[in-house]
């Protein structure tokens, strides 16, 4: 199909949804989708996340909520890489973005448009989504010249940094990816944001992890809002060198962090004044703060657990948790047994085993989801170089996880044999092996359960 043809099917598709969704029209929506299509919807008709299948629940999620979003100037996203083109999810797929407004908001979306019977293109799958609060759009670069050139820049951002702390509207409790990508919007919408890091310094969530880590994703599908990662950054970025990126990252986008600070239990709420009363641990200091929200980006993991065992007391030597884990020199020489067959466990069994460690023997406890590094190669698809993060997390999430759970479950043969040749030494060394949840693969265990068996 030429890429002409591509372009007239896709605009003649969104003519004719544009309208239905402008005149509130269910009817003409619906007629617009596959009677199996998805429509996937963040913070456009609710203050929610929905994935809606089939056109019965598209109809009755859109009943009581497309007429008061006002949906209109629906059009093609004119930015480079979202013009209509073959779907990266099925090849016989026309996919595309597009753009739109509600009562309160810019959006965007993503659409996936496939034949029906009858060889009329309709949405198999359309995504909407909420990209900038009227009123509150982001505000872009500074012109970096301040009252007439009289000011330097050292004085500004610590007028700003003293106003901010003294009402901050918002708190954000955690520095790690999470927590600064956040405060880094909030500060481009001109929301006065502090964040707490209990650790000394922004990074040390990921200083304290053992040495040889490295991240397990392409660089392409974690670099941070803004700022992209230099063109000769590691492909898998390892440990320290994201400590630090972290770091100067906060300093870079002019963010508020307090170190060394956690919230004291246990912040109340006053439903009259809308505002909430934290006691702050700053450094040994306690500050009392009045923010209206507080965002927890605490991270996906939770305290380590020790299970318990039997007569553990009589064991004379080293028992110690992953999270504890410093490097494997300490016990070179000495018999090492690493209970997990996990990412972080093969890396453990690693370094032991150049570190010198007599024996290494690793307990699996249930069967594990292998692949192969080059076999990542799939995420940096989704996540190409040259193409803004913004644009990429676009598309990839434009599909429904559950939609995608089965898509890839389709296809477990092609994944068992793409792994054979690394899977017969894994086997022969006595790992059980799986490929995740229903066949889906290893990537949808990171957004089911971050891992795991």
């Amino acid at each position: 199909m030429s890429a002409e043809d591509t372009q007239t099917i896709a605009s003649e598709w969104l003519q004719t949804y544009g309208d239905s969704l402008q005149t509130a029209n269910i009817e003409s929506v619906l007629a617009s989708f596959l009677p199996s299509g998805w429509l996937r919807d963040v913070l456009t008709f609710t203050w929610n996340n929905r994935a809606l299948e089939g056109r019965e629940k598209i109809a009755s999620y859109l009943r009581d909520t497309l007429s008061a979003a006002k949906v209109s100037d629906v059009k093609l996203d004119s930015r480079k890489h979202l013009s209509p083109q073959q779907s990266s999810l099925d090849p016989e797929w026309i996919s595309g973005g597009f753009t739109f407004t509600t009562v309160i908001a810019i959006g965007q979306g993503y659409f996936h448009l496939a034949k029906d019977e009858y060889g009329a293109w309709k949405a198999q799958i359309v995504f909407m989504t909420m990209k900038d609060l009227k009123g509150h759009e982001e505000m872009g670069p500074e012109a970096g010249i301040y009252e007439g050139h009289t000011l330097a820049w050292s004085d500004v951002h610590q007028s700003r940094k003293l106003k901010i702390e003294q009402d901050p509207y918002v708190i954000i409790v955690g520095a790690g990816q999470t927590g600064l990508n956040v405060a880094a919007r909030f500060h481009q919408m001109s929301i006065p944001s502090i964040v707490l890091e209990t650790n000394a310094r922004v990074g040390d969530n990921w200083r304290k992890r053992y040495p040889t880590l490295s991240l397990h994703t392409p660089r392409t599908h974690h670099s941070l809002l803004y700022q992209p990662y230099p063109q000769n950054w590691p492909i898998f970025t390892p440990r320290d060198k994201l400590a630090d990126w972290l770091e100067q990252y906060a300093k870079s986008q002019d963010l508020v962090v307090w170190t060394n600070s956690r919230p004291l239990p246990i912040p109340t709420y006053d439903f009259n004044t809308k505002r909430w009363t934290v006691v702050v641990d700053k450094d040994g200091t306690h500050v009392t703060l009045h923010p209206a929200h507080i965002v927890l980006a605490t991270g996906t993991l939770g305290k380590p657990r020790y299970p318990d065992m039997i007569d553990k007391e009589t064991f004379r030597n080293t028992i110690l948790h992953a999270c504890e884990y410093a490097g494997g020199r300490p016990f070179s020489g000495k018999r090492v047994v690493v209970v997990g067959a996990g990412n972080t466990a093969a890396d453990i069994c690693q370094d032991l085993v150049v570190q010198g460690a007599q024996s290494v023997t690793m307990v699996q406890r249930s069967s594990t989801c292998v692949i192969a590094a080059s076999s990542v190669a799939s995420v940096t698809n989704a996540w190409p170089e040259g193409v803004p993060q913004d644009v990429a997390d676009l598309k990839f999430m434009s599909c429904p996880l559950l939609l995608l759970k089965r898509m890839l479950g389709s296809r477990e043969k092609e994944a068992w044999a793409r792994e054979q040749g690394m899977h017969e030494g894994l086997t022969k060394a006595g790992l059980k092996l799986n490929m995740g949840s229903d066949g889906a693969g290893l990537a949808l265990l990171l957004f089911e359960r971050f891992g795991g068996k």
